[in-house]
């Protein structure tokens, strides 16, 4: 700064200045925005009446340069005094000049606020004036004076020419407000920092859930592990027994075939799904096989077979339980009807032994 004759203030706004250049250029919306409006923000006005109070008393285009604040400090000059005037100042000429037509009440819109307003205040700030949408009748941009017409058919057709320019006029000026919003929101520091914060919170989440993937795919790694582990000891096991009933058949005089076993021996691994009656080489692949829908649907199927042979099961049991309940009812009736007949006979024979003497 000191070399080009420039004081640290001025070569600080030069390099503002050219910050906001670069940001214009690099936004192809805005800049094809200010290239519309070029003269307007180099002269710093809207070529607006100022005695026409139903357009705007305020000059919005000269709020497009970095020049109307000096710093972003809450002093009388800065950003944040400066652009918090502005807003209330468009508001309040909203709740003076709004169409008389209209059945809605003024409601006064959110506060710039300063460079201490809490993060909540400043987001409710650019989100209601962001879709700003005027309530001004716009009676300045009538092309006609109703009085003017001659019958009372020319009078619509200017009135609906009139309404047409109402229309536009009011669609202009609520793109100027929107787009000054834009330029001021990405001046803002206090939406830099919060941008900045979300960026460390957006990182920290992801970082987060990087780990806890790894922490996952090591946890699973290692249940993997632990199962090829048990497989191998559990294999290791059932060698173990064979050979031990070898040894206790050659200890019996019994016959042992040395390859008896030799082809068990080198098969590979195999996982067999019942259901779907397949077999896979690894575990992986069986793993797939599970979650596809044909294996869900062969399971489903086997399951509702499987419920319906136990029911056809539990019915036969019941039923042939019945039958020996019966039986065995009969059969107790059978003996006791027999038990009856037989003391029945005794007695008799009694009484004839007891008539012969």
């Amino acid at each position: 700064a000191a070399m080009n004759g420039l004081t640290i203030e001025e070569a600080t706004s030069k390099f503002q200045q050219v910050q906001e250049a670069y940001s214009v250029l690099s936004d192809t919306q805005e800049r094809a925005w200010y290239d519309a409006h070029r003269e307007q923000i180099l002269r710093g006005n809207d070529d607006g009446d100022p005695e026409d109070p139903f357009k705007t008393r305020i000059d919005l285009y000269k709020y497009f340069s970095i020049s109307c604040f000096q710093g972003f400090g809450d002093d009388d000059k800065g950003f944040f005094a400066v652009y918090g005037d502005l807003f209330v100042a468009i508001d309040q000429e909203e709740e003076q000049w709004e169409d008389l037509d209209s059945e809605e009440d003024h409601v006064t819109m959110p506060r710039f606020g300063s460079s201490r307003s809490p993060a909540a205040d400043v987001n409710l700030f650019y989100r209601n004036w962001l879709d700003f949408v005027s309530r001004k009748a716009f009676a300045h941009a009538d092309k006609w004076n109703l009085k003017e017409a001659p019958n009372r058919q020319v009078r619509r057709a200017m009135e609906m020419e009139n309404k047409q320019a109402r229309k536009a006029a009011k669609k202009e000026f609520n793109a100027e407000v929107r787009q000054l919003v834009k330029i001021v929101q990405k001046r803002d520091p206090r939406v830099a920092a919060l941008q900045k914060q979300q960026l460390k919170e957006t990182q920290e989440k992801k970082q987060k859930e990087a780990e806890e993937k790894e922490k996952k795919k090591a946890q699973e790694a290692q249940e993997k592990k632990d199962r090829q582990e048990a497989s191998r000891l559990a294999e290791e096991a059932r060698w173990a027994e064979v050979k031990a009933a070898k040894e206790e058949k050659r200890a019996r005089g019994e016959v042992v075939s040395e390859d008896e076993d030799s082809h068990s021996e080198s098969e590979e691994e195999v996982y067999v799904c019942e259901a779907c009656s397949k077999k896979f080489k690894s575990e992986k692949a069986y793993e797939q096989h599970e979650k596809s829908k044909k294996h869900l649907q062969a399971v489903e199927q086997l399951r509702r077979k499987l419920m319906k042979e136990l029911q056809a099961e539990q019915k036969a049991q019941a039923k042939k339980e019945a039958e020996e309940a019966k039986k065995a009812a009969e059969e107790k009736k059978r003996k006791a009807a027999e038990k009856k007949n037989n003391t029945k006979k005794k007695k008799g024979q009694s009484e004839d032994e007891e008539d012969d003497e």
